[in-house]
C-alpha cells in the first residue's frame, strides 16, 4: 500500500471514529443486538472458550493476571483486527511465530535446525548456561541444543531483536536475509519457535526475555495495565512494576556489578529485556539509550536525539557521546538515491516526513553504528568477565504499523538489517574475538499483513466502546462502563456495570452477537453486513476455571 493511500485510509477510519463517537447514544442502537437478545446467539461462554485451539488458550492465560490485566477477553475472526494502526497482537501464528537464532563459534553449537517447540522465556536460562551461572527461569528452560559446552564463556553475550520480525515477515521476503540464512548451518536456528504468551506486545516479551518469566509471573502484562485502580502503562515509574529480575539483574549483582550490561533500543518499553539497573537491591546503573520524545508517556513517541527520560535516570546510565556518532546524512542520502535519483523521496515516500529519515532504512546502519561506538567506548567483551548487551531494531516494526508485511519499504528493512547483521557478526570478530562471543537474535512477535491481501476487517475500537456503552451503562451519570479497548481485551467498570444490573458475561455474550454491520459506519457489501466479528469473548477470570485449561489448575 502506498503512503498516500495508507494516509487516506487511516484518515478514513478516523473520521468513522469520530462520527461513531459524536453519534453515540445512552441506549443501545438498533442494528445492535440487545442485552437479553445475545446469549442465545453466543452459546455458554465456557464452551466458546474451550472451542478455541488450547495453544491459543493456554498463550492467553500465560498473559494475564487477575490484579494487572483487563476484564474482559475478545478474540476477533482471523484475519479481523480491532483497533487502528494495523495491531500485532493475538494467539494466532502470524503473530506467534519468531525466528530464534542461536550464534558463536566456540560457544555455539553448529545444529542447524532445530525442530523442539521453544519460546522467548527459554532465552535467558539459555544465555545463564552459557555464563555458567544458576538462573532459576520462572518459565523458561534452557535450549540445550545450542549450547556446545564450552567451559570457558563467551566475554560478550548480544541479545539482538528485529522488532515485529516474525517468520511471517522473512517468509513473505525470504531472499532478502541471505546472510542470516548463510549462518543458520553454523548455528542453531529453531523452526518451532514462538513468542509464546499473549497479548503479543514489545512492552510484555521483552520482560519475557529478559526474565525467563511470562507475564502472569513478570507483572508486564500489557502497554496498559491496571495497577491500585488506575490503567497506567509498564514503564511510566520506571521498572518497579517489573516483578521478577532479569538474568542481568541477578548475574550482574552476583558478579559484583564488574560486568558491563547495557540496552541500545528506541522506547522504554524495551528495557525489561535488560533489568532494573539500580532499582534492584544491590545493582548498579546500567548502561541505557533510547531516542524517546522526553515529554512523551513510556509507550513511546520518537525524537530525534538518543537520550534517556529523566524518571528512568535514576535507574541507568546514558552515554552522552552516542549523539556525537557520525554518518546519519549519508545514510539517508543513500536511501535517497536507491532509485537512482536525488530527490529527497524514498521510493514514494516524503523523507523529511519520516522524522527526517530516521523513519526510513537510514536507520538501521546508522544505529548499527552507534552500538559498535557503545562496545568500543565502553569495552563490551575487552577482558575475561562476561558482558550482557541487549539491542533493538524497530524500523521493521515502524513499517509494519504504516505500510505492513507486504510492502515493498518491508523488503528494503529486512535487506538493511541482514546488511547489518552481517557488518556487526565482522565487527564483533575484530573487536572482541572470533570465539569470544555469542549472539542470539529474535524478534517480539509478528507483523500483520495488508488488509487489501488478507482481507481483514478492522473493528473501530470507539465504536465498540460506544456500542458497550450504549447497551450497558443507561443510568445517566457520567462514568462509563468502558474504560478502554485493547485489540484482544477491554477494561470494564465492574462496579458500573453492576450499578447498571449487569455482568461481565452479560456483556462478552453482547460483544459475541455483533456483526460488521453493527459496527462499521462505512458501506458494506449486502452479503457481508450479517457476519460475525469474534471468534469469542469471556471474562478473563474464566480462564482460572476452564476444564479445558488443566494448566492454569496445576
Amino acid at each position: 500500500m502506498r503512503t498516500s493511500t495508507l494516509i487516506r485510509s487511516l484518515a478514513l477510519l478516523a473520521g468513522l471514529a469520530a462520527l461513531a463517537a459524536a453519534c453515540a447514544r445512552p441506549e443501545a442502537s438498533a442494528a445492535s443486538p440487545s442485552p437479553s437478545s445475545a446469549p442465545a446467539a453466543s452459546g455458554d461462554l465456557v464452551q466458546v472458550a474451550c472451542s478455541l485451539p488450547h495453544e491459543w488458550l493456554l498463550r492467553t492465560w500465560r498473559g494475564n493476571r487477575a490484579d494487572r490485566s483487563p476484564e474482559l477477553q475478545i478474540l476477533p475472526i482471523e484475519p479481523n483486527y480491532v483497533g487502528s494502526g494495523l495491531p500485532h497482537v493475538g494467539p494466532w501464528d502470524y503473530t506467534q511465530r519468531i525466528p530464534m537464532f542461536w550464534y558463536g563459534p566456540g560457544h555455539i553449537a553448529p545444529v542447524g535446525e532445530v525442530d523442539r517447540p521453544v519460546t522467548l522465556a527459554g532465552i535467558a536460562p539459555t544465555q545463564a548456561e552459557l555464563l555458567g551461572f544458576p538462573f532459576d527461569a520462572p518459565d523458561g528452560a534452557p535450549m540445550v541444543e545450542a549450547i556446545a559446552g564450552n567451559p570457558t564463556p563467551p566475554r560478550l553475550v548480544v541479545t539482538m531483536v528485529w522488532d515485529a520480525a516474525g517468520m511471517n515477515v522473512l517468509e513473505r521476503w525470504p531472499n532478502d536475509w541471505p546472510f542470516l540464512r548463510s549462518l543458520i548451518p553454523r548455528g542453531a536456528w529453531y523452526t518451532n519457535a514462538t513468542v509464546g504468551t499473549t497479548p503479543t506486545s514489545t512492552a510484555q516479551t521483552h520482560a519475557t526475555i529478559g526474565t525467563g518469566a511470562f507475564p502472569d509471573h513478570h507483572g508486564i502484562v500489557g502497554h496498559r495495565m491496571r495497577i491500585g485502580g488506575r490503567i497506567v502503562t509498564p514503564w511510566e515509574a520506571g521498572p518497579v512494576y517489573l516483578i521478577e529480575p532479569t538474568l542481568a539483574d541477578l548475574y550482574d549483582r552476583a558478579m559484583g556489578n564488574r560486568p558491563l550490561v547495557g540496552m541500545l533500543g528506541t522506547v522504554s518499553i524495551h528495557l525489561g529485556m535488560m533489568g532494573h539497573g539500580a532499582a534492584w537491591g544491590g545493582g548498579d546503573r546500567d548502561i541505557a539509550a533510547v531516542r524517546q520524545r522526553l515529554e512523551a508517556e513510556t509507550l513511546g513517541e520518537e525524537g530525534f536525539e538518543w537520550n534517556l527520560p529523566p524518571r528512568l535516570q535514576h535507574f541507568y546510565r546514558f552515554p552522552p557521546y552516542l549523539n556525537d556518532v557520525p554518518g546519519f546524512e549519508e545514510d539517508v542520502r543513500a536511501v535517497d538515491a536507491a532509485d537512482g535519483r536525488i530527490d529527497g523521496r524514498w521510493r514514494d515516500n516524503d523523507i523529511a516526513q519520516l522524522l527526517q529519515g530516521f523513519e526510513t532504512p537510514a536507520r538501521i546502519p546508522y544505529q548499527a553504528r552507534v552500538l559498535q561506538t557503545i562496545i568500543r567506548r565502553e569495552g563490551f567483551g575487552a577482558d575475561e568477565v562476561p558482558d550482557l548487551l541487549f539491542v533493538n531494531h524497530k524500523m521493521i516494526d515502524y513499517i509494519s504499523h504504516v505500510w505492513t508485511v507486504n510492502s515493498p519499504e518491508m523488503q528494503d528493512a529486512v535487506r538493511a538489517e541482514d546488511a547489518a547483521l552481517r557488518d556487526l557478526v565482522r565487527f564483533l570478530d575484530r573487536e572482541v574475538g572470533r570465539g569470544r562471543w555469542v549472539l542470539v537474535l529474535t524478534a517480539d512477535h509478528g507483523a500483520i499483513h495488508d488488509p487489501e491481501v488478507s482481507g481483514a476487517f478492522a473493528v473501530p475500537s470507539i465504536a465498540l466502546a460506544n456500542g458497550i456503552n450504549g447497551a450497558f451503562d443507561t443510568d445517566g451519570d457520567d462514568r462509563r462502563v468502558v474504560q478502554m479497548v485493547q485489540p484482544t481485551q477491554i477494561f470494564i467498570d465492574e462496579a458500573e456495570l453492576r450499578q447498571n444490573g449487569h455482568t461481565l458475561e452479560d456483556v462478552a455474550r453482547w460483544v459475541m452477537g455483533l456483526t460488521k454491520g453493527d459496527v462499521s459506519s462505512a458501506p458494506l457489501p449486502p452479503e457481508e453486513a450479517d457476519d460475525p466479528i469474534f471468534q469469542a469473548a469471556f471474562p478473563s477470570s474464566l480462564l482460572a476455571r476452564l476444564p479445558c485449561l488443566p494448566e492454569a489448575r496445576a
